[in-house]
């Protein structure tokens, strides 16, 4: 019974070596093959997407730089006011408005208060003559004298 076993513990070993003799031959076949073929790199569809890859980064870059440089021209010309200032400075031209319209009411008036002033300023010159002259009737005398004198002679002028 051992001997049975053995001779087909052999004969498989048989078989695989068989089997290993069959695919180093074909392998050596095959190692010829590749030995024979020359194998030239070729880069160029590589080359070729690697500069499309390239340009269109530079545009997306140019783009990108445009922007950033937008924005900076945009928040250098930004100016942040805080609410309360503003508030004040609305109010300081409020009430430089109101003061000024004021101020143009009063002009305006000025003919008003020039024309009371000067019709006081005669009633009160008239007053103090005519007290003066009920003083002084012969001063009044002559006053009426000079301007009869006055009214006679034409004007020279």
């Amino acid at each position: 019974m051992g001997y049975k076993k053995l001779d087909e513990v052999m004969e498989l070993l048989t078989d695989e070596l068989d089997g290993f003799n069959k695919s180093i031959s074909r392998l050596e076949r095959l190692t010829k093959n590749t030995d024979n073929i020359k194998v030239i790199p070729d880069t160029t569809e590589i080359e070729r997407l690697l500069q499309e890859h390239l340009n269109s980064e530079k545009v997306n870059t140019e783009k990108l730089r445009e922007s950033v440089e937008d924005i900076r021209i945009q928040v250098s010309k930004a100016k942040l006011v805080p609410k309360i200032q503003q508030w004040i400075q609305y109010s300081i031209w409020l009430v430089s408005l109101v003061i000024i319209g004021y101020l143009a009411l009063q002009v305006a008036r000025i003919g008003e208060v020039q024309e009371r002033a000067f019709t006081e300023g005669e009633q009160e010159v008239i007053f103090n003559l005519k007290g003066y002259f009920d003083r002084n009737p012969g001063h009044y005398e002559s006053y009426q004298k000079w301007l009869k004198e006055k009214d006679s002679v034409p004007n020279q002028k």
